[in-house]
């Protein structure tokens, strides 16, 4: 899993693009690489989250791959944490 997190990378013409949209207005290539690392590291976070859902229900279900529930799960409980 580690190889495959270190792997993925976000193109940074779509996340430059998304900011630019967000912000209206251009971002220097700083700006777009501190949203990439950001967002990696949510998207891992919540990856993780999920596989911890998934080993609480595991009791109900076998062991498969993560479902959308999974991450629906891990994302309310972030927001419930977050405030």
């Amino acid at each position: 899993r580690y190889e495959a997190y270190n792997r993925a990378k976000l193109k940074t013409s779509d996340v430059r693009r998304l900011v630019n949209q967000v912000l209206g207005q251009s971002v220097p290539a700083n700006v777009v690489l501190a949203v990439s690392a950001y967002t990696k590291l949510f998207a891992g976070e919540l990856i993780e989250a999920a596989r911890e859902v998934q080993a609480e229900w595991e009791a109900e279900c076998d062991r498969g791959p993560l479902l959308p529930d999974h991450l629906r799960e891990a994302l309310r409980r972030y927001k419930k944490r977050r405030g």
